[in-house]
């Protein structure tokens, strides 16, 4: 019995202290698009990698070139005018020990400050999450409200201007709701 009670200590403990790695199976990274005023579509990106260390350090990176918007000639657009030279996109954030520390089923609500660099901009940006420890080695983290983004200040405009004309639309909005639902497993 002290064995087994021992083992599973153990096993708790590697969960505790190990690194984490973002599942992208069955996570989700979603963004809304705004046209003429008066459409608003949903968007989101297929490929997206992360890890979150021991030490919560929590490393995201965006393959901008996977845009799934459900439309094949946007999608080339969206990658031809505005991500070609700069393909990718990383966020980092520090994660509270905290986060770390929730038992199985526990949920925390919090709000970290991440850097995304995008497009050789950087921005932070506050993001409101929801964690909770699905189980011993895995961690469900969702936005509890959408992340904006403004693409004046990552050096977008031409992209988004170049799109607009593109489509024959009378606008396109510059501020853009990211949300996301990603799960991070345990690394063995």
């Amino acid at each position: 019995m002290k064995s087994l009670s021992l083992a599973a200590l153990l096993l708790c403990s590697h969960a505790a202290l190990a690194d984490w790695q973002l599942d992208q199976s069955v996570s989700s990274l979603s963004f809304l698009s705004t046209k003429n005023n008066l459409v608003t579509e949903t968007h989101h990106f297929t490929a997206f990698t992360g890890t979150l260390a021991e030490d919560g350090s929590l490393n995201i990176n965006i393959e901008l070139n996977s845009v799934e918007t459900n439309i094949p000639i946007r999608n080339e657009r969206m990658r031809e005018h505005m991500f070609k030279l700069f393909p990718n996109a990383t966020l980092t954030a520090q994660v509270p020990k905290t986060v770390m520390d929730l038992d199985v089923g526990e949920s925390m609500a919090l709000e970290i400050k991440g850097q995304l660099e995008l497009n050789t901009k950087s921005q932070i940006l506050s993001i409101p999450l929801q964690v909770t420890r699905l189980a011993n080695e895995q961690l469900l983290a969702t936005t509890t409200q959408p992340i904006l983004l403004n693409t004046v200040q990552f050096g977008l405009t031409d992209g988004v201007k170049k799109l607009q004309e593109l489509a024959g639309l009378a606008s396109i909005d510059q501020t853009v709701p990211v949300t996301f639902n990603v799960i991070f497993n345990a690394a063995n």
